[in-house]
């Protein structure tokens, strides 16, 4: 079902992130009773989300944003500099 709805909708030019999400509520409530796919889909979006690598690019984005505000950026290179030459 999950593979046959996901073609189907590409072959729609549906996008494919759409398409993705579409394909696996539709297997979802195929399979299971409606009030289990939706407890179901639910818990494991959540810990889809629950993950410290996610977390990680925008604090590493934020970090990179303070330091070129504080001026340590321009520090940091130029000591790079000076060790590599």
């Amino acid at each position: 079902v999950l593979v046959f709805v996901f073609t189907l909708l590409l072959l729609f030019s549906v996008p494919i992130s759409f398409s993705i999400v579409i394909a696996s509520l539709v297997t979802i409530i195929t399979i299971m009773p409606a009030d289990m796919a939706i407890f179901t889909a639910a818990q494991k979006m959540v810990t889809g989300i629950d993950s410290f690598s996610l977390l990680a690019v925008p604090f590493f984005i934020l970090a990179g944003i303070l330091m070129n505000n504080g001026g340590i950026a321009y520090r940091l290179v130029n000591f790079a500099k000076v060790l590599v030459g």
